[in-house]
Order: C-alpha cells, then sequence, then structure tokens
C-alpha cells in the first residue's frame, strides 16, 4: 500500500544529504523510529516554495534562517496552513554546538508524539 503523504514528514535544510550535516541528520532521523517512507529529506534552496507544505502532515525546518522565510518561529508546533511545523536548530549550529543537541532531541520528540511514532 503507498503511503498517505499526511502520513510523512518533510525535514528542511541545508547540508541534508552530505558530508557531516548528512551523517548527523541520518541519526537524527533513525531516531525517530519513523516507518519506511515516513520522512523525506529536502534541501532548502532559494527557490523553495512553502505551498508544498500541504503535501505532508508535519514539517521540520532546520534552522532560523529557513524558518525566517516561511514566516515561522522557534517555540514549539505550530499549525500553518493545515499542516504542523516544528522550528528546530540548522546542522551546522548542532554540529559547531554539540550542547543544542538536547533542544533538536526535544523537539523531535514532539513530532514523534505528533506523528504517533515510537515516543521514548
Amino acid at each position: 500500500m503507498a503511503r498517505r503523504n499526511t502520513d510523512r514528514i518533510l525535514i528542511l535544510g541545508t547540508g541534508v544529504h552530505g558530508g557531516a550535516s548528512g551523517e548527523l541528520l541520518s541519526k537524527m532521523v533513525a531516531s525517530l523510529q519513523a516507518p519506511p517512507g515516513g520522512v523525506v529529506l529536502e534541501e532548502f534552496t532559494e527557490d523553495f516554495d512553502p505551498a508544498r507544505i500541504s503535501e505532508f502532515r508535519v514539517w521540520v525546518i532546520l534552522g532560523a534562517g529557513i524558518a525566517a522565510r516561511g514566516g515561522w518561529q522557534k517555540g514549539g508546533l505550530l499549525s500553518w496552513n493545515g499542516v504542523r511545523v516544528i522550528v528546530t536548530e540548522s546542522l551546522a549550529d548542532l554540529l559547531e554546538r554539540p550542547a543544542l543537541k538536547r533542544s533538536a532531541w526535544e523537539d523531535l520528540k514532539l513530532v514523534m508524539q505528533e506523528m504517533g511514532w515510537k515516543n521514548p
């Protein structure tokens, strides 16, 4: 059976597909304990169109700079155009300041709860 888009989350950020940041993100995604196909990674580009947000149940925005483009702010799960959005630290910030990982983990736990995935 094909997975419905509303059963998936989108993680939007920079450096999501390679290098140290991609490795860190892979670990973060594994910690979500999502079902196969439940997480889609997308590299942020200048031609990003937030109208695509309706394709997913939850968006995880990596970094305040990207969040500002959509008018989102850090502070838990937000509702926007029928979906849930959460802003967490960028991959670069997490690599530079490992102490931020606790905050990012708390954000990911909210996503897991919203999706009904196993929450530690």
